[in-house]
C-alpha cells in the first residue's frame, strides 16, 4: 500500500486509540466539536529506497511529501461528536491546507461512524470512509453472526471481505473518545479497530504523565504507547487529558517503507 496524503489523513486524523471501558458511565448527552492540527515530518529518501528495493510503483500523491521540509502542518481535521442516551454519531472531515489542497485538487478525508453506547463504551455498527477520489469503504456489523462485513461503494453489494469479532468493536473515529466519562486503564489493553477494510488488534501500554499548554494554562495528560514487533515496527503514542480523557496529541512513527512521522494536536479543549 503506497502512502499518500489521503492515507496520512486516514491514519492520523484519528490515530488515536482507546480501550475497553472501565467504571464510570458516559454522560447521556454530549454534543461537541474537536479540531486538530496535523503535521508530518517526512524523509522522501527512505520511501524512495524502499520503493527501489521492493519494486513498487510510487503513488502519484507522494509528490506532496517532497514539499515537506522538516516538520510541516499539512491539514486540519474537524470531528463532531454526538452522544444521545445509548446511541452515538461521529463525523470527521480532514481538509488539506491551501498549497497541498491545490496539488491534490481539493481532496478530503470523509469518515462517519454510528453505533450504540453500552456498559463497555461505544460499539461500532457502521463505519464509512472516503479518502479523496478513492472508492467509499464501508464496514458494517452483522450482529447475529458476530461478523463485520466490508464493502466498497455500497453495502447493498456483496461484501469484499469479513472478519469475526467478540466484545468491544471500535473504528478509526471512535477510538479517541472511548474514555470520555470513564477511567483510563491502569495497565495495557488490547484494542480491536477497523479502518473500513480490515479489523486489527493493537496493544496500548500506560506511560508517564505530561503537561500541555492550552489557553495560557497547563493541562496534564497520560501517555499511552503501542507495542511493536518484528512484523509491526510502526510506533504510536497518544496523550489523553487527565480530566476529560480526550486525545490531546497523537504521534505515529511509520516504518522505513514510508519514511514519515505524523503528529496530530488538539487546538482547543471543547466544553463537554
Amino acid at each position: 500500500m503506497n502512502l499518500s496524503i489521503r492515507q496520512i489523513l486516514g491514519i492520523a486524523s484519528l490515530l488515536t486509540f482507546s480501550a475497553l471501558a472501565y467504571g464510570q458511565k458516559v454522560p447521556t448527552t454530549i454534543s461537541a466539536q474537536f479540531e486538530y492540527e496535523l503535521k508530518i515530518t517526512a524523509d522522501p529518501a527512505k520511501r524512495a529506497a524502499y520503493l527501489k528495493q521492493s519494486g513498487e510503483a510510487p503513488s502519484p500523491y507522494e509528490q506532496v511529501l517532497n514539499l515537506v521540509k522538516g516538520s510541516m502542518q499539512v491539514a486540519t481535521v474537524v470531528e463532531k461528536l454526538d452522544i444521545k442516551k445509548d446511541q452515538y454519531h461521529i463525523s470527521s472531515t480532514g481538509t488539506l491546507l491551501p498549497v497541498l489542497s491545490t496539488v491534490l485538487q481539493g481532496q478530503k478525508l470523509i469518515r462517519d461512524s454510528v453505533g450504540s453506547v453500552g456498559p463497555g463504551g461505544m460499539l461500532t455498527n457502521t463505519y464509512q470512509e472516503k479518502r479523496g477520489n478513492t472508492e467509499l469503504l464501508i464496514a458494517k456489523v452483522d450482529a447475529p453472526k458476530s461478523l463485520m462485513n466490508f464493502y466498497k461503494v455500497s453495502s447493498r453489494t456483496p461484501p469484499t471481505g469479513t472478519a469475526p469479532y467478540a466484545g468491544q468493536l471500535l473504528d478509526m473515529v471512535t477510538v479517541g473518545y472511548q474514555f470520555i466519562g470513564r477511567d483510563l486503564p491502569a495497565k495495557s489493553v488490547v484494542l480491536p479497530v477497523t479502518d473500513g477494510r480490515s479489523l486489527k488488534n493493537y496493544t496500548l501500554v500506560r506511560g508517564e504523565a505530561w503537561e500541555f499548554p492550552f489557553d495560557g494554562a497547563k493541562v496534564k495528560a497520560i501517555r499511552y504507547y503501542k507495542t511493536t514487533s518484528k512484523n509491526d515496527t510502526a510506533t504510536f503514542e497518544v496523550w489523553f487529558s487527565e480530566k476529560e480523557h480526550i486525545p490531546l496529541r497523537s504521534v505515529i512513527g511509520l516504518s522505513d517503507q514510508y519514511g514519515a512521522t505524523i503528529q496530530v494536536d488538539l487546538k482547543k479543549i471543547p466544553k463537554l
